[in-house]
Order: structure tokens, then C-alpha cells, then sequence
């Protein structure tokens, strides 16, 4: 009997234990999900397609900004700064630097700063780490996710000791065609959810993140660089006038800081034509996406730099 009773203790333990590391991986990934959907990225996670470690953006990217710190740069900068639509808008650094050179531009420290559920606190926060002094054109990317962040202030710690030695060029993407994307039908929900869900955030956040946009753009200007005001990707063939209010506001936004501060506001994304097969869903590109999206931003950057060189900038 009492081996018996002994018995019966291990099997309840076992389930206990069982059963809260089962609560634990929920609540994980519940949180993954609400993090997605701060950032505006709906639907599907994409955790279980996930190529880099959790965090792997940002950990680039503060060594980015130390090494630039630690070296002092011989080349005019390129940064873009964004939330993950932003991070998997590029193949990899390395192919935008040499892009941007085949495009007409200089040589550059060109580097996609985009991560996880940035905000545009988190931007200013990144910004204030650029080396003072440099050249540098800050491409501010936006999309309907910039706006959704109640944050009116951030930090952002540097390594150290600042590391001497530059990071990976290669960007660290999440999202894959050899992973799989979502079903047309999958996405076409989509734009349903995030009216439901983050569109009463995003009115609620709105005006204190424009004014946090404004503040970005201000700062860049006061520390000698050249913003730019520049719409992400975004998959119009499912999306079509689904979130067109929503899209419109910021849009006006963005045009009306663009012509306060003379600053370029730049959208390719009409001019891109990208196919529903380009998006893993209605904000992330994929492989073939990124190819066509990278050219067009490194002509861009290139344009811009030359400008720029010929008005004695930036």
C-alpha cells in the first residue's frame, strides 16, 4: 500500500510539472503573439519559421552602433530604421552597400537597423547613438505599426566594451519562401483583424507617435543628418482599400512633416508592383520581394547621397 501511495505521489507530480511548463510555453507564446500584433504584424507569428534567435536584430544592430562609435566611419552612412517590415525588407547589408555603389552612389556604411516591434521612441533612442559628426541619411521607415507604440521615450544600451569589430552584414530574417508563407486566403483575414484588434490602438497612439516622429526628424536635423521619410512595404494585392483610412492618415502626416522640415517623404510602394507571392503576409517580404524592393532603395540612396554631395552634405 505504501509503495503504492508512493507511486501515485510521482505520477501527480509529474503531472503538475507537466502541466506548468505547458502554461509556461502558452503564455510565451501568447506573448510572441501580442507582440506581433503591436507591431503591427498580424496573424501568423511566424515563430515556428523563424530563421534567427529571438532578439537577434537588436543585438546587431547595438553592435553596429558601438563599432561605429569605437571606429570612427570614412564613409557617408545609411541607416533604416523600422520595425521588422523593415528588417526583412533587404537581402543582406553587405549586397545594399555594393547596390548602392553599382546604383551611383559612394562607398557607405550602409545598414538596415530594423527590429522586432520597434518603436518610434526605440528610433530617436538609436539615432542618438549615430556618431556625431558623420554623414549620415536615416531612411525613418513607417507603416501603419509606427503609430500603434504608447512609448514616449526609450533607451537603448551600447555593448561594452564598444566592440572594434564590425557585426554581420548578413541580415538576420525571420521570415522565408523556403519556410513557407502564409495561404492567400490566411492573409486575406488579415486586414479584418488588425481593424478589430489595432485599429482602436492606433487611434489612441497616433497623435503621440507623430509627435515622437516629429521629434525623430528634428533630431536628425539638429545632429546634421538627412532624414527621410519612407513608407515599408505593404502587399497591396490583399490589402487593397481595406485599411485605405487608417493608411491615408499617416500618409498625410508624413507629407505635411515632409513639407514643414523639407524633407523627402518617398514611397516605392506603388512603384515596386510587388505580386501577393513577394509577402510572407500583409508587411513582410520574402526573397523574391526583397530583391526588387533592395533595388529600388538603393537607387533611392544613391540618388539621395549624390544630391546631397552636390549641396555640400549631408
Amino acid at each position: 500500500m505504501a509503495r503504492y501511495r508512493h507511486s501515485t505521489r510521482l505520477i501527480v507530480a509529474f503531472l503538475v510539472v507537466a502541466l506548468l511548463t505547458a502554461g509556461a510555453a502558452t503564455a510565451c507564446s501568447a506573448r510572441a503573439g501580442i507582440e506581433a500584433a503591436a507591431s503591427g504584424d498580424m496573424g501568423d507569428t511566424g515563430a515556428a519559421r523563424a530563421k534567427a534567435p529571438a532578439g537577434a536584430d537588436m543585438t546587431r544592430i547595438r553592435t553596429a552602433l558601438g563599432y561605429m562609435r569605437a571606429v570612427k566611419p570614412s564613409k557617408p552612412i545609411v541607416v533604416l530604421l523600422g520595425g521588422s517590415a523593415a528588417r526583412e525588407s533587404t537581402i543582406s547589408d553587405a549586397s545594399w552597400r555594393a547596390q548602392i555603389k553599382a546604383e551611383g552612389g559612394p562607398a557607405t556604411l550602409a545598414w538596415n537597423m530594423g527590429s522586432r516591434n520597434r518603436s518610434m521612441a526605440e528610433n530617436v533612442a538609436l539615432v542618438k547613438h549615430l556618431p556625431e559628426g558623420a554623414q549620415v541619411v536615416v531612411f525613418i521607415g513607417i507603416n501603419l505599426g509606427s503609430f500603434t507604440s504608447a512609448a514616449k521615450s526609450a533607451s537603448i544600451p551600447l555593448p561594452s566594451p564598444l566592440p572594434t569589430a564590425p557585426p554581420s552584414l548578413q541580415q538576420p530574417h525571420q521570415y522565408s519562401v523556403k519556410t513557407g508563407v502564409l495561404s492567400k486566403a490566411k492573409k486575406k483575414t488579415l486586414p479584418g483583424k488588425w481593424l478589430k484588434d489595432r485599429y482602436p490602438v492606433y487611434k489612441r497612439n497616433y497623435q503621440g507617435s507623430a509627435q515622437v516622429l516629429e521629434k525623430l526628424i528634428r533630431l536628425c536635423q539638429t545632429r546634421g543628418y538627412k532624414p527621410v521619410l519612407f513608407e515599408l512595404p505593404r502587399n497591396v494585392p490583399v490589402v487593397g482599400s481595406s485599411l485605405k483610412a487608417p493608411t491615408e492618415k499617416y500618409r498625410r502626416t508624413c507629407k505635411t512633416l515632409a513639407a514643414k522640415y523639407d524633407v523627402p517623404w518617398v514611397s516605392l510602394v506603388a512603384r515596386a508592383k510587388l505580386p501577393n507571392s513577394s509577402f510572407y503576409d500583409l508587411w513582410h517580404l520574402v526573397e523574391p520581394g526583397r530583391k526588387v524592393w533592395q533595388k529600388l532603395l538603393s537607387a533611392k540612396a544613391a540618388a539621395l547621397l549624390r544630391q546631397y554631395e552636390t549641396d555640400g552634405g549631408p
